[in-house]
């Protein structure tokens, strides 16, 4: 009767409770968050936003210029003002400002750059400073070039403008 009661004994004891995992899980969850905190801060993700809102910007000048090619082909007037998207530092922020003429510009994009650089074919762009690219109403680049867009900070995120006029996001310099 003691081995059968010493059998019950164990059984009991066998796992955990449902408490106990419960109470695991929220332990690791509250250690992780805080463990994150460490590894990724505002900085790290400045440079991802400021290379998906200009892909984003490039996308839209050269759609913008596709448009403008069938007003061409239709002979309405003013068909040759390009698209420019203008790429610049201003105090702390990196700025994307689309213009075509006779058209009411958005307001510019500012991404906060968080102590980062920006480097335009080499060059490091300083604050006031920017350069400009035109997309042609073929939705080409005009000059026909390509172009490397970086955003250094904790990481880096490179943007390629091609001659095409296609933006894209590259791991490794652009050709």
């Amino acid at each position: 009767m003691n081995a059968l009661s010493s059998r019950t004994q164990h059984q009991q004891q066998a796992g955990f409770t449902l408490i106990e995992l419960v109470m695991v899980i929220v332990l690791i969850s509250i250690l992780s968050y805080g463990a994150a905190s460490l590894f990724f801060s505002r900085d790290a993700y400045s440079g991802f936003i400021a290379k998906n809102q200009l892909l984003s910007q490039a996308h839209l000048a050269q759609q913008v210029a596709l448009g403008m090619s069938a007003y061409q082909q239709a002979n309405v007037a003013d068909p040759l003002n390009p698209v420019t998207l203008t790429v610049g530092t201003v105090a702390n922020d990196w700025v994307f400002t689309l213009s075509k003429a006779l058209v009411t510009n958005p307001d510019p994009i500012m991404v906060d750059s968080s102590g980062g650089i920006l480097i335009i074919d080499g060059v490091t762009i300083t604050s006031g400073s920017s350069q400009s690219f035109t997309w042609d109403t073929l939705a080409n680049l005009s000059p026909a070039s390509n172009h490397e867009i970086r955003f250094v900070g904790d990481t880096t995120a490179r943007v390629c403008l091609s001659a095409s006029g296609f933006a894209y996001e590259s791991q490794v310099t652009c050709p």
